[in-house]
């Protein structure tokens, strides 16, 4: 008699599943994949994490230089008289309650000590008119006396001017009136209170006339000052480096405290140096003849000038700025960092990077540029 067959043990045979064995070794296969994908993964994740910060300290070093560059193309605008440059402008900020003083320069670099990065301080008028001094026509008896001038074309209320004669410190105040009364139309006023602004015809504080004088106490002026307007927003601002930035302080102008401003992530150096036309050949230019004051810069020196002959030998600005990607890369096994083996250079020497122990871990790039001071080309 033919036995049938038991349909229940059958299916259960057939339920039992992988063995533990096999399990093992499905486990270890995937594990062993696991590692592989994640291994790939990190290695494309920093790449693209080396790839962005390179980009955007990139796109930050072109947009520091950019700035810098545009300024130091404006600078001396209004102020390119070179009979006065260098001049000590005394002033007095009503709004903080300070006095201040400023240089009569269209450009100022103030070195960094041990290779710490330079200061830039770059002076100029917006005024809408060609800026020409215009000439004093009478004494003033004291400080607060009116300005009379010899023409007043180009001046506006809410102007800022600066009187300068040979031998005093320059001041710096603001118009507060023209009068158009018979007698007194070569008058500039300069007193505190308000002017009305010519182009809302609102009531403005002048914020540079100090009620009471020290700022240039015992200043006042013959026939032989000039008076130069600079406009009713002239610049004097401080480009420097601090905490990994390229920052910005507005010296005129500016909120109280003036603030430095940061204007762009991962600055770490900022190198300038005066371009000369002085005759003086120290193998930082070359061209065929090396002659004072015929156009042609000379050299490249750090050197401040020392009087108003050799501001106006200032031609040009030479530039670098140096930014580093905001990773830190993994050192070698052996703990020593050689992203970067070798600190940067530029045309004016070698860049430190020692402030930081861990420089070697970072990549970095430089931006260089020679800036012409185009207003001190076209002085008068």
């Amino acid at each position: 008699m033919r036995k049938i067959p038991d349909i229940t043990a059958l299916q259960r045979g057939r339920s039992r599943g992988f063995s533990l064995v096999e399990l093992l070794v499905a486990a270890a296969i995937g594990i062993i994949a696991s590692l592989a994908i994640f291994q790939v993964f990190a290695v494309f994740e920093g790449q693209k994490r080396t790839t962005i910060s390179g980009g955007e300290a990139q796109t930050s070093g072109t947009l520091a230089l950019f700035t810098v560059e545009r300024e130091l193309r404006q600078a001396g605008y209004g102020i390119n008289n070179i009979e006065f440059l260098g001049c000590k402008i005394q002033g007095r900020d009503n709004l903080s309650g300070t006095n201040f003083i400023l240089e009569l320069i269209p450009v100022m670099i103030t070195q960094g000590a041990l290779g710490a990065p330079d200061t830039i301080t770059v002076m100029y008028g917006n005024g809408e008119l060609l800026p020409n001094p215009a000439n004093f026509t009478q004494n003033m008896p004291t400080e607060s006396s009116d300005y009379k001038v010899s023409n007043r074309y180009g001046f506006e209320e809410g102007n800022i001017v600066i009187a300068a004669e040979a031998g005093k410190d320059c001041t710096l105040a603001q118009v507060s009136n023209l009068p158009g009364t018979p007698g007194q139309t070569d008058n500039v006023i300069h007193n505190p209170g308000n002017y009305t602004d010519p182009k809302t015809g609102a009531q403005v504080d002048t914020r540079y006339n100090p009620s009471a004088f020290p700022p240039g106490t015992g200043i006042t002026y013959t026939t032989n000052a000039k008076l130069f307007n600079i406009g009713s927003l002239p610049a004097n601002n401080i480009y420097s480096v601090q905490n990994g930035q390229l920052t910005l302080q507005q010296a005129l102008f500016a909120a109280v405290p003036p603030a430095a401003t940061p204007l762009y992530d991962g600055v770490v150096q900022l190198q300038a140096q005066y371009g000369k036309d002085d005759g003086v050949n120290d193998g930082t230019v070359v061209h065929a003849s090396y002659t004072a004051n015929d156009g042609i810069i000379d050299k490249f020196d750090e050197v401040q000038p020392a009087d108003a002959a050799q501001w106006a030998q200032v031609l040009a600005v030479r530039l670098a700025v140096v930014v580093r990607s905001n990773l830190q890369e993994k050192p070698d096994p052996d703990g020593v960092c050689r992203i970067t083996t070798v600190a940067p250079s530029w045309a004016g020497g070698a860049i430190s990077l020692a402030a930081d122990p861990n420089w070697q871990c970072y990549r970095y790039k430089v931006f260089q540029t020679v800036v012409p001071l185009r207003n001190m080309i076209w002085k008068p």
